[in-house]
């Protein structure tokens, strides 16, 4: 099936020791492809901007972004092992030098289980699964989202198309957490009544392949009417959660071999908050 979802992980340089790690970590793992700066609005020309990587199955990008952003537990990656040997081969990988937020152990509702943010902040939940090892991104809502999950669901399902797969439910009726596809990507949503200090952090973002102008148009007025607007098609829903807008052929534009074509095409794509492909391509073609 042809990709159509993955998920951003935002770093500060280390990109290919991360993506090292990465590589060494999950089964089924490969590199994609690196795309370095073409221009120095954003880092120093030549250097590294991004690591396409899969990763389990799971589409992964590191993002060569700065300082600004540090990543939170409010997004986290659920790590299903086939095996015991397999999970503990993971878990002591993520948890090396990392931060313990639930030790690796056998709970009675979850069975052996653990969460630890890795060595570079990232938020892991690995747990013994029954087939071959994946990872599902894991979205928690607190604090002011708590209770809000399932409208959340449903927003995210009309905008993208998808279906909620199974819900959890706990006191009350009140959704504890539920699995959901969208455009075929399993995620799961928690809902957290107890209080975090932490919440949504553009260090953690989930982008989608879009086909064209008119589907970039539908998510964009759909998620940033009641949210906010970000340069370079990223979205902030108005839950903070953040995703960002990718098109086959605005890759194609932005990475022309052509140096010239792609860094015109780059420039063009930094003015821009929604992604106007037809601007795009004139600006790679010469034309504006």
């Amino acid at each position: 099936m042809e990709q159509q979802f993955g998920c951003c992980l935002w770093f500060d340089n280390h990109l290919a020791e991360a993506a090292d790690f990465y590589l060494n970590t999950f089964e089924d793992s490969k590199k994609l492809k690196e795309t370095h700066f073409i221009t120095d609005e954003h880092g120093k020309i030549g250097d590294l901007l991004t690591i396409g990587l899969e990763l389990a199955g799971c589409e992964f990008l590191l993002l060569n972004g700065g300082a600004d952003f540090k990543p939170t537990p409010a997004v986290s990656y659920v790590v299903n092992c086939e095996n015991e040997k397999q999970l503990n081969s993971v878990w002591e990988r993520l948890n090396q030098n990392g931060q313990t937020l639930m030790p690796l152990t056998t709970y009675p509702e979850l069975g052996k289980f653990g969460w630890t943010n890795d060595r570079y902040g990232f938020s892991w939940q690995v747990r013994l699964g029954d087939s071959l090892q994946t990872i599902i991104p894991c979205i928690m809502f607190a604090n002011e989202n708590y209770g809000l999950a399932q409208a959340a669901v449903d927003e995210w399902i009309k905008v993208f198309g998808g279906k909620q797969t199974f819900i959890i439910k706990g006191k009350e009726e009140r959704l504890r957490a539920s699995g959901f596809q969208l455009r075929g990507q399993d995620l799961i949503i928690m809902d957290s009544p107890e209080k975090h200090d932490f919440d949504f952090s553009m260090a953690n973002s989930f982008y989608f392949y879009f086909k064209d102008q008119a589907d970039i148009d539908h998510a964009w007025e759909a998620l940033t009417t009641d949210g906010k607007e970000w340069p370079c098609g990223w979205m902030e829903d108005r839950y903070g959660v953040y995703w960002q807008t990718v098109n086959d052929k605005l890759l194609e534009w932005t990475n022309d071999p052509d140096s010239q074509k792609a860094r015109r095409a780059t420039q063009e794509m930094y003015k821009m908050k929604k992604i106007d492909l037809a601007q795009i391509q004139r600006a790679h073609d010469g034309l504006s």
